[in-house]
């Protein structure tokens, strides 16, 4: 992409003159850390914000940030000295000497995205939705999963507003103009798509029956509405001797009217105001999907957004686990035959695409229900000790993870040959066919899979019936079973994806 020689964009958008010596391109550099203080008006959305980077610049480089393009750049600076940079649009472009080691940007405007304000519980609510780069609207960011980094926030709020955000509440003062500080530590590192924050009148209630502190903020308005997230402190738990130690040193789950279910911010999760009225078990398995985010998705972050699989599909299996682990197997049963029932068209693309234009065209029942079953079926023909093994260890190296680095950790754990496996599987198109031949007269329900190419072999796969009167699980090998009603039953595979069909 060219970018036009300009510089800071001032808050008039009146343009300085830009100087020379901006030493030539390099390696990018690495984003440590991000401090970042900001003062926001919950009336107008209107933000002014200083950002300091912590940066690796082991040689001559540039440093590429996203900042909305309403949002002006006031000033940028290289460790101790004004900075020449370049502004299009949404990209600033810092250049970097080898050796730099911050960058701080000085910015204010109001975003038209990444910083929202709606209702809910009878109240105003703000927050940020930063997916995947939307988080530009108010943090100048590497907004790439593949940059993970720390995060310092310091948030000013006018009183009497109340703040929740990515990480831990450290401190939180009064200023002398009226505001309310808060100051957030996330410590450990987590992709820039899953900072957050969060003001309204919020009901904190505290969880500290697990080995990490769990904080529940509901609006006030509905803080009776905490059924549905009694087991996220067992959950974590019960993650945690999975997968290894929970990566931040809290969790909470915040209310709040996103458009969607819920969004995986490190250390505080954000869950639609809608599921606290829709049942628990709806809040609960968002909830659970996203607590199993903070390992895979977070720590463990994909290398790219086509990899976007990797995080989804994990979540989704592992919120099976979470009830395999605390409901026992049935409940597993069932979620996972719900996870592996999508559309032909869900079901035959690819899980990860050879080209991405825009990381929200992966969005789709594939990643989640389709990557889901992979998982479930990785974790069959590798056994438990090699799958939750090599899960382990990708969260323990916390590096960013492709598609090849999940298949090398798997083949690594198990000394298995996954490659036939990923390509049908991961990069294919195609998925077995599950064929069946209900006779009414002998209740009798038959059934052959086609198509599999060797990739089911000896893998104890089930098939879920369910009839009027009757909700059973039965072998997939076995191919025939009589039923006790006379209607066809539906026939549900387990954690695997098919095509089912007469």
């Amino acid at each position: 992409m060219y970018y036009l020689p300009t510089c800071a964009l001032l808050a008039l958008a009146a343009l300085t003159s830009c100087r020379a010596g901006a030493p030539a391109p390099g390696p990018a550099p690495d984003v440590r850390g991000y401090g970042a203080a900001i003062r926001v008006d919950p009336a107008t959305l209107r933000l002014s914000g200083v950002v300091r980077l912590a940066v690796a610049a082991p040689a001559d480089g540039a440093l590429e940030l996203d900042l909305a393009q309403e949002i002006d750049v006031l000033s940028v600076r290289v460790d101790a000295g004004a900075a020449d940079y370049i502004r299009r649009g949404h990209r600033l472009r810092v250049p970097l000497r080898a050796g730099a080691r911050t960058v701080e940007v000085r910015y204010a405007g109001t975003p038209a995205a990444g910083l929202y304000a709606g209702r809910a519980a009878d109240q105003r609510v703000i927050y940020t939705d930063s997916w995947p780069q939307r988080g530009a609207g108010w943090l100048p960011a590497v907004h790439h999963p593949s940059d993970p980094a720390s995060l310092e926030l310091a948030l000013e709020l006018p009183l009497p507003w109340e703040a929740v955000a990515s990480g831990a509440a450290r401190s939180v003062t009064t200023t002398p103009d009226g505001f309310r500080r808060w100051h957030f530590s996330l410590g450990a590192d987590a992709p820039a798509y899953t900072f957050a924050f969060a003001a309204a009148d919020f009901a904190a209630l505290r969880d500290s029956s697990g080995a990490v502190p769990v904080t529940h903020y509901l609006l006030a308005g509905d803080s009776s509405r905490v059924r549905g997230l009694s087991r996220v402190a067992p959950a974590l738990d019960t993650l945690a001797a999975l997968l290894g130690p929970y990566p931040y040193s809290t969790f909470a789950t915040v209310e709040v009217p996103l458009g969607f279910d819920g969004m995986e911010n490190a250390a505080a999760v954000f869950l639609r105001a809608g599921l606290y009225r829709t049942g628990p078990r709806a809040l609960e398995e968002v909830a659970f999907h996203e607590a199993a985010h903070q390992w895979l998705g977070n720590r463990v972050v994909p290398a790219d957004w086509r990899d976007l699989w990797i995080a989804e599909g994990a979540a989704t299996y592992l919120t099976t686990v979470l009830y395999e682990r605390l409901d026992g197997a049935n409940a597993a049963r069932s979620a996972r035959a719900r996870m592996a029932r999508l559309t032909r068209e869900d079901a035959t693309r690819p899980l990860r695409p050879a080209i991405l234009e825009h990381p929200e065209e992966a969005l789709s029942t594939t990643v989640y229900g389709k990557g889901g079953a992979v998982f479930h079926l990785l974790r069959l023909t590798v056994g438990d000790d090699a799958f939750f093994g090599a899960l382990r260890d990708l969260a323990f190296r916390a590096r960013p993870t492709s598609t090849n680095d999940l298949r090398r950790a798997m083949e690594r754990a198990s000394g298995a040959d996954l490659g036939p496996f990923f390509a049908y599987w991961v990069h294919g198109g195609r998925v077995p066919v599950l064929r069946t031949h209900w006779d009414s007269e002998r209740r009798t329900l038959r059934w052959r899979v086609e198509g599999a190419h060797g990739v089911l072999d000896g893998l104890p796969l089930e098939l879920r019936l369910i009839q009027v009167g009757e909700d059973r699980v039965v072998p997939l090998g076995d191919g025939r079973v009589v039923m006790r009603g006379t209607g066809e039953p539906e026939a549900l595979p387990v954690g695997v994806v098919m095509r089912v069909e007469d």
